[in-house]
């Protein structure tokens, strides 16, 4: 996967950008041949043991798309052993939350979601219609901001949040739930005990920081 991703490097440097960037991720330098092909040999010289480091660093330091993002995150995340979270107990948990609790600060909501998910994933009609558009994010807003007729099962559908590894979804509800986007600590608090209820079952739960 890495091998794919840091081929983009090429394209995206000049030859002197691209020294600076092999540095930067603490890659291997190369001075001969197009840009790809000192990608590609900078690259061949990483140790296997390094790939975790060298994808936080890509992470940390360049300016990918949201769906190459997730893909580093996935594999980073599922080192990290994250809790088996079945989608019963997912869709358990949709069901529980109040959409009207979880979104009383939308720009805030609107942009946890962008952290997690490929939510600008049909840029070209926004730019024809500005919050018309076809984007998951425009529908987000309409539906479950603005005009709100969806649940927050159907929200989670839509993200595809019931597919997603456990890590993702785990790091997720937790979002969901923290103070940079529900402001008030009751709400927090009523919010991560209607996911424990179902969380719990599998053998986990959100730990309160409040009291820290």
């Amino acid at each position: 996967m890495l091998g794919g991703i840091t081929a983009s490097l090429g394209d995206r440097n000049t030859h002197k950008t691209l020294t600076e960037t092999f540095t930067v991720l603490s890659m291997p330098p190369t001075d001969e041949g197009s840009k790809r092909e000192r990608v590609e040999r900078s690259f061949a010289q990483v140790p296997d043991s390094d790939l975790l480091q060298l994808a936080e660093r890509f992470l940390q330091t360049q300016d990918v798309g949201a769906a190459t993002r997730n893909q580093l995150q996935d594999a980073l995340w599922a080192e990290a052993s994250p809790p088996e979270i079945p989608m019963r107990t997912r869709r358990e948990i949709a069901r529980a939350l109040d959409p009207t609790v979880l979104v009383q600060h939308p720009a805030r909501f609107m942009k946890m979601l962008d952290r997690f998910w490929v939510i600008n994933d049909d840029p070209f009609s926004e730019l024809l219609s500005p919050g018309q558009g076809r984007s998951l994010r425009s529908r987000i807003e309409r539906h479950f901001i603005r005009n709100p007729d969806w649940s927050t099962e159907e929200l989670f559908e839509a993200l595809g949040a019931f597919e997603a590894s456990d890590g993702r979804f785990a790091r997720f509800i937790e979002a969901a739930v923290a103070g940079d986007v529900l402001l008030d600590e009751s709400a927090q608090r009523l919010m991560a005990e209607m996911i424990n209820e179902h969380l719990r079952t599998t053998g986990s739960e959100l730990r309160s920081h409040f009291n820290r």
